[in-house]
């Protein structure tokens, strides 16, 4: 008899949980931001969470969790049910950067879903509008010439600091890093003259080079208010990846049919005028990335970014030396 109510008890634990699935979902989303409101990636998850809830049926509702690049957003998240109603939107920092420079809670690669990659911020380098560096090949060239003199101002460990790191690599010269709280100190410093040459994403930029304040001489990839001049990876044979991306995580183990609900929602969200508008304006290429493929590509920028920390000297194991 006790093994006939428990059958029957789990069965309809079961049937329940099935049919909580199948209406999925039935109440709103947290999406978590694991940087400050009011940035880009606070900027993006809004215009998606508009775009998505009209498709998924239910309010998406955006909650700020800054804190460590998104490592503290991420630790937290480890912790929460996998039922698809808690999602976080973060940089690939906590996953592909983080993990190599300090101890975390939580295995990227391990204690959390990969779900989705969204876009890629465009990353620029930068000088005064007076600088006598009118082309990334005149920075190149002082540089060369004068060792370890070259200042570069830049967001602690960031990408555009790895990709002066490679690039000094490739073309032989050194420099000396400065690193800043983000984006705003650090043109802030360019334009006062405390470094020669600041690295940051482009978007804030924007109205610094179109008020001929500041030039932009070396971008990852084409930015369409920087005019007639060559200045692209490509332009000077960088063949290299160092990417800032926009990123979904979730709790482990959130059930496919939830995932596939939640990947059609956001990927329509994503087709919206409102986001393609909102990630034009922050300079993000938009990228659709789901499935086993996220994971790959992570686990292959995390790979990226575990060499360029160690030619860096900045490997949590170096530290500990």
């Amino acid at each position: 008899m006790k093994k006939l109510i428990l059958s029957i008890f789990l069965f309809l634990l079961l049937s329940s949980f099935a049919e909580a699935q199948s209406h999925f979902p039935s109440r709103p989303i947290n999406l978590w931001v694991g940087l400050p409101a009011g940035g880009s990636a606070d900027v993006l998850a809004r215009a998606l969470a508009e775009a998505s809830e009209k498709i998924l049926g239910q309010k998406i509702v955006v909650v700020n969790k800054p804190g460590g690049g998104g490592t503290v957003a991420t630790s937290l998240l480890k912790g929460e049910k996998p039922d698809g109603y808690t999602l976080l939107l973060t940089t690939d920092t906590a996953i592909t950067r983080a993990p190599h420079m300090m101890d975390l809670e939580y295995d990227p690669f391990k204690d959390v879903d990969h779900f989705m990659i969204i876009g890629k911020w465009k990353t620029v380098w930068t000088v005064r509008a007076d600088s006598p560096f009118k082309k990334w090949s005149d920075l190149v060239e002082w540089a060369k010439k004068n060792p370890g003199q070259l200042t570069f101002g830049h967001c602690t460990a960031s990408s555009f600091y790895f990709g002066m790191v490679k690039i000094s690599q490739i073309e032989g010269f050194t420099f000396k890093g400065v690193p800043y709280a983000c984006d705003a100190p650090t043109m802030t410093a360019v334009l006062g003259g405390h470094v020669m040459v600041g690295g940051g994403t482009a978007a804030p930029y924007r109205s610094h080079v179109l008020a001929n304040n500041i030039r932009i001489i070396l971008s990852d990839e084409h930015i369409d208010y920087v005019k007639d001049r060559q200045y692209t990876f490509k332009d000077f044979g960088y063949n290299f990846e160092v990417p800032l991306l926009a990123i979904i995580l979730a709790p482990k183990g959130i059930p496919e049919s939830v995932k596939k609900t939640l990947e059609k929602g956001f990927l329509e969200g994503m087709k919206s005028e409102t986001f393609k508008r909102i990630a034009a304006e922050q300079e993000i290429s938009i990228v659709a990335m789901t499935g086993e493929k996220v994971t790959d590509y992570l686990r292959k920028v995390s790979g990226i970014y575990e060499k360029l920390i160690k030619d860096a000297n900045m490997h949590k194991t170096q530290k500990k030396q």
